[in-house]
């Protein structure tokens, strides 16, 4: 055997070191993308698993909704009854949560038009005036008039069309379209985000432009602008005189709202029932969380459909 010399001996060895480092690190950087991948690969198991939950979630909503009418025969909504209480319960290894919110208790943007492309100036007129219960600019209400109706000519002075938007940054186009989810409000002139966070809670957008405010649910704020002269505080009068089962039919608030003075009120557009609700279902598996938010729709017999579905945020 040959025998190398010192100093070549001393290449080889450290050859012979940087080659096991080298295939050490490789073996090290091989085996941490592999636990990075299986954690992945679980992370994404676990989601999935929590979307099914929380799509289970959903469907339980969907039916205590259905059963409200088909089971228990009611023929009003209030915030008494079990549709309107919020849920949290231990189901195998996941946390469901859940609540239900009956978007007609809100001021529906849709309604701002007619059938016909008209403007209706009385849910026009209600919605400037929780503009101005929530010291906020009334003409967010002629801008929003002209985001959702088919014209591409401002309606008033202080709306807005794509003459406006298109100099924006970036810029954009108006709708000219009914409402798909209040968060158009964003792109809306002259609603930022506070006013956003604001206004949402007592507004919806609902596909049927006739859809009526139910009394029995909506915030007093909305029932404030059923008449310029009623205050926040008379709203929350008419809430403390709700009974526990909800006004039966809408002459009965009537009654209890014409006992708050002489107050020039239009009684359209009011009921005591509703047919869209907003599901919020949350569900919690592992580490993993996912939240729907679906609008459904309930008719007179019961049967509750689905009209839109989004993840995370509604």
């Amino acid at each position: 055997m040959k025998i190398l010399p010192g100093k070549q001996q001393g290449v080889a060895l450290i050859t012979a070191v940087l080659i096991v480092a080298l295939v050490t690190a490789a073996a090290v950087a091989m085996a941490s993308r592999q636990q990075l991948d299986i954690r992945r690969t679980a992370n994404i198991f676990n989601n999935d698993i929590a979307y099914q939950f929380a799509l289970g979630a959903e469907d339980y909503a969907r039916n205590v909704l259905e059963w409200d009418i088909t089971k228990d025969g009611s023929r009003t909504d209030h915030l008494g009854e079990n549709w309107a209480q919020d849920v949290a319960v231990p189901v195998e290894e996941a946390m469901l949560t859940g609540s239900v919110q009956d978007l007609q208790g809100r001021i529906n943007l849709n309604t701002l038009v007619k059938v016909d492309g008209a403007t209706n100036e009385l849910m026009l007129k209600r919605l400037e005036r929780l503009l101005q219960l929530l010291d906020l600019d009334q003409g967010i209400a002629r801008a929003v008039l002209d985001w959702v109706d088919e014209g591409i000519d401002p309606e008033f002075i202080g709306g807005a069309e794509d003459d406006y938007y298109m100099l924006q940054t970036p810029p954009y186009r108006a709708a000219n379209r009914l409402m798909v989810s209040v968060s158009e409000l964003l792109l809306v002139k002259g609603v930022n985000y506070e006013a956003y966070q604001r206004l949402s809670l007592h507004v919806s957008a609902l596909p049927d432009i006739n859809s009526k405010i139910n009394v029995n649910t909506a915030t007093a704020e909305v029932l404030a602008t059923l008449a310029d002269t009623l205050t926040i505080a008379d709203g929350e009068t008419l809430i403390e005189a709700r009974p526990d089962g909800g006004f039966a039919k809408i002459e009965d608030f009537i009654n209890v709202l014409s006992q708050l003075g002489e107050h020039n009120y239009d009684p359209a557009f009011l009921d005591v029932k509703s047919g869209y609700f907003l599901i919020n279902a949350m569900a919690e598996f592992d580490e993993s969380i996912a939240r729907l938010h679906s609008l459904v729709q309930r008719n007179d017999s019961g049967a509750v459909r689905l009209i839109m579905r989004s993840r995370g945020a509604y």
